[in-house]
């Protein structure tokens, strides 16, 4: 991070130098990348102002404040910057980004599109009544037995449901029309 420290009316020295650059350099608890932080330090009668201008993320952030000491000025206008660094921080952490044009939502999704763990499980298919896939069906929840009914000659799934309940799954067909 490069601090570019200006001062108008008023003469930076060693001491205001380092104060302010050990102070923006506070900055760097948040975990954000900052590249340029501008500090603009004025003196107009009584006033001593300081400014703080920075880029985040393509977000200009600046504040400004205005006490009767300079080292209050600069404490007051970074505790502010601080302030909006971390809301901006959080408000990115919260939430998705949002999709401005067609060609970046393409994007993102290519990119958000995580692999799905597929486990291929291989079961011998019996042909079994109903009643005879019931004795089958084990006690523990979410047993699934599937058979083959001779009386329909088609597959069927049974479950044991959480709640103690029985499920029994009967594919159909679907007909493929033209839509």
């Amino acid at each position: 991070m490069r601090v570019i420290i200006t001062g108008r009316h008023v003469k930076v020295t060693g001491a205001l130098r380092r104060y302010i650059e050990t102070r923006v350099k506070r900055l760097d608890r948040y975990g954000v990348m900052l590249r340029d932080v501008q500090v603009v330090v004025d003196v107009e009668k009584y006033r001593h102002i300081a400014e703080v201008i920075l880029n985040l993320d393509g977000v200009m952030i600046q504040g400004k404040a205005s006490t009767n000491e300079m080292y209050s000025s600069i404490d007051q206008v970074l505790e502010k910057i601080s302030t909006q660094v971390r809301k901006r921080k959080e408000r990115r952490s919260r939430h998705k980004p949002t999709t401005h044009s067609p060609r970046q939502a393409g994007r993102r999704e290519e990119t958000e599109a995580e692999p799905v763990a597929l486990t291929t499980v291989r079961v011998p298919l019996r042909a079994l009544t109903v009643e005879d896939a019931l004795g089958h069906l084990s006690e523990q929840p979410s047993a699934v037995v599937v058979f083959v009914d001779p009386i329909s000659n088609r597959v069927r799934v049974m479950r044991r449901l959480d709640n103690g309940g029985i499920e029994l799954i009967d594919p159909q067909p679907v007909s493929q029309g033209k839509g």
